[in-house]
This record gives C-alpha cells, sequence and structure tokens, in this order.
C-alpha cells in the first residue's frame, strides 16, 4: 500500500501526480481498448458459413485522430514529467546542506557547525534541505519514501539530493541498494521539528522540562546512536567484541602478546583506531574509526559510561 504523502512535501505530492495520471491514462486506454475489441467482436462476428466475408475500408480521419490524440497526450505528460524531474535535481541556492555518509550498514550526517549525528537527522521544518552523499564502501541508495526521492550514493564519487519537508514528524530513512549481508539493518530516522525545536537541538539543549543528562547518560545514547551495542554488550555476554561490564581497570592481553589496563587514553585509541590493539581472542571484523565523527567530549562521555559500568 502506498505511503501517503499529501501535505509533507511539495515535490513528492507532484510525483505522486505524475504517477496517478500514467495509472488513470493506462486503465482508460485498457478499458476503451477491451470495449471495443468485445464490441466488434459481437458486432461483425460471422452468423452462418455461407455469410459473405464485410467489406470494410480504411479512414484516413479515424486514423489520424487515433495518431494524434495519443501524441499529444504524451507529449503532455512528457513536459509535466521532465518539468518535475528537473526541480527535484535543482535545490534552492539558500538550501541548508547536510554531507551524508555511508557505510556497511550505517549512515552519518555532519552538519555545517561540525556536529556529526549517526542513524537520525534532524531538520527545520518549511525549509529546503540539501544532502551531499558520499559512501566509504560500497554502492548504496538514499531514499526518502514519504518524500519521493531517492539518489544512489557512490563511492570516490559525491552525489546529491534535496527535499523540503511541510510537516513536522517522524520519517523512514532506508538504503535501497543491496549492500551486503545487513543490507535490510541499513535503516535511519529523518526528525523533522519546528524552528523553536530546531534552535534547541542546534544548542543542544535538552526539551522542555526534561532534565539534562549525565555523561554516564549521553555516553549510553551514544553507544546506542552509533551501533556499539550491536558488538559490546553491558552485561558481561561476548557477542563480536569483549562486553564493557567490568572492563575499566582491568588488565587485558592483546593479540600481539602485549598486556596493560583497560584506562581512558586506551578507550579513546580504540574508538579512533580500532586496530591498534586487538583483545585476545578477538578479531577486527566490522568496527570503523570514528575519527572526526566523535568529539573529545563524546570521548568523555563514553568513557563515562563504560566506568559506569562495574
Amino acid at each position: 500500500m502506498p505511503i501517503d504523502v499529501s501535505g509533507i512535501s511539495e515535490i513528492g505530492t507532484r510525483v505522486d501526480q505524475v504517477q496517478m495520471a500514467l495509472i488513470w491514462l493506462m486503465a482508460f486506454c485498457f478499458i476503451a481498448c477491451n470495449a471495443v475489441l468485445i464490441y466488434f467482436m459481437l458486432r461483425y462476428r460471422r452468423k452462418s458459413a455461407n455469410q459473405p466475408t464485410a467489406d470494410l475500408r480504411g479512414s484516413h480521419f479515424i486514423e489520424t485522430v487515433w495518431t494524434l490524440i495519443p501524441t499529444i497526450v504524451v507529449i503532455i505528460i512528457f513536459f509535466y514529467g521532465i518539468n518535475v524531474w528537473s526541480d527535484m535535481r535543482t535545490p534552492p541556492e539558500d538550501s541548508y546542506q547536510i554531507n551524508v555518509k555511508a557505510r556497511q550498514w550505517s549512515w552519518s550526517f555532519e552538519y555545517p557547525d561540525g556536529r556529526v549525528e549517526a542513524t537520525e537527522m534532524v531538520v527545520p521544518v518549511d525549509t529546503p534541505i540539501k544532502l551531499n552523499m558520499v559512501s566509504e564502501d560500497v554502492l548504496h541508495s538514499f531514499f526518502l519514501p514519504h518524500f519521493r526521492v531517492k539518489e544512489d550514493v557512490v563511492p570516490s564519487q559525491y552525489t546529491y539530493l534535496w527535499f523540503e519537508a511541510k510537516k513536522t514528524g517522524d520519517y523512514h530513512i532506508f538504503c535501497t541498494e543491496y549492500c551486503g549481508k545487513d543490507h535490510s539493518a541499513m535503516l535511519g530516522n529523518l526528525k523533522v521539528v519546528d524552528e523553536e525545536a530546531w534552535q534547541r537541538w542546534l544548542r543542544n539543549e535538552p526539551e522542555p522540562g526534561q532534565a539534562p543528562l549525565s555523561p554516564e547518560q549521553r555516553g549510553e545514547k551514544l553507544w546506542e546512536k552509533w551501533g556499539c551495542k550491536g558488538c559490546h554488550s553491558t552485561d558481561g555476554s561476548v557477542v563480536l567484541g569483549p562486553s564493557f561490564k567490568g572492563i575499566y581497570g582491568k588488565e587485558e592481553h592483546f593479540e600481539s602478546g602485549e598486556s596493560l589496563v583497560i584506562d581512558d587514553n586506551y578507550i579513546r585509541e580504540s574508538i579512533y583506531s580500532p586496530q591498534a590493539k586487538i583483545v585476545k581472542g578477538f578479531t577486527n571484523q566490522l568496527m570503523p574509526s570514528f575519527q572526526g565523527q566523535l568529539k573529545e567530549d563524546d570521548i568523555s562521555d563514553v568513557i563515562a559510561f563504560i566506568k559506569s559500568l562495574q
């Protein structure tokens, strides 16, 4: 069942109008052609073996009409469709620009002020947004179904799309190009907020009535947001990487033969250079470097969160 986009995006509404025009046109042609076919089958059917074949002669007028009318209709649809396509590919000059990076299997969003967010992209309502996109590994495809916009995200090449949300709310982000075994889990969320909430978000202020988060709570949110929980548990169980529970202050042995006590410096190094010291018994299968994506304040919050898991 198609997603109702009425009022969410002007471009999305116009794309739907083009598609519905084509569907109704095809339905009309299908019904009309079959109705004429059935009529002629009944009207000119052979009633007896001795009935002579009817002498049917062509009509240049009818042939001209059924050639010109479809041609005019196709030309109208073509120009309307190319007008919508042109608007889809031409972002306004005052668009707010966000850099999007795709990797197996997550999205990250970098804002003009240097802030980097994972999984969720927050934008203001009634503001044109241009996404400048690139892939860090394989071919992906960025899709906002509610806005009817989609564009491939290619390694070593920048692509773009733009949209403007007319309603606040949460909307799905999908990858629609098969990019590996966890392709179906490469999901994101677009959060459209009003101007007041947008300015509050830019200033990192909590929602009205909400107490500020502690460093441990902010660290836990980062653990969830950046997908760390997929490999590192907090209850002592082993997933793909060592559990965070009780790890701080523990002496750890590494594949290189070294050993050291887990402290702030080790955690920071593991986040920025995950291959530097690999815990014995594990391999660095999926963890990417978060250099340039997490700020020093974020690292401090993650460290505070890990410290709390004793």
